[in-house]
């Protein structure tokens, strides 16, 4: 699934841009090119360009973890229609591990499984040790419930 060139090099200006302001400790810049990043993921989709690396990058730079499976839940239709294995298996990684972070384990869990099962499809063999690995992590994610104590 091509990314459309002029769209993959606004993202990638706006997100160098969100980085560089981050690492200079410019909180306000920071959140304003946040902002900007999404009117142009919206304004994108609006157009009839929507693209699953449009929700992607910008749940990667959510802060939330909420925020962020809400928007890498928006790109999985995207993904499917365009039946794109890398794309999904990334997202559903990204989702596993938003999932975790609020420890909720099930779920993690569950979205790895699919990242797996997606990137079985793919040719990518860092992004599957990623998912082996994170799955072997939370392998023991089955005896604890989603509040973390033990069952």
């Amino acid at each position: 699934m091509k990314i459309p060139p002029h769209i993959h090099e606004r993202v990638v200006e706006l997100t160098n841009a969100i980085i560089n302001a981050d690492q200079a400790g410019d909180e306000e810049s920071s959140q304003s090119l946040y902002q900007q990043l999404h009117d142009y993921c919206d304004a994108m989709a609006r157009d009839g360009h929507d693209h699953p690396f449009l929700w992607e990058t910008l749940a990667d730079f959510t802060d939330d973890d909420r925020d962020a499976i809400g928007l890498y839940r928006r790109a999985l239709p995207l993904v499917t229609a365009a039946d794109a294995a890398d794309y999904a298996a990334s997202i559903y990684l990204a989702l596993a591990e938003r999932h975790s972070n609020l420890e909720e384990f099930d779920q993690a869990r569950s979205y790895a499984l699919q990242a797996e099962a997606s990137a079985q499809a793919t040719d990518d063999l860092p992004l599957r040790a990623i998912i082996s690995q994170f799955l072997q992590d939370h392998a023991n994610s089955n005896d604890r419930s989603e509040d973390g104590a033990d069952r």
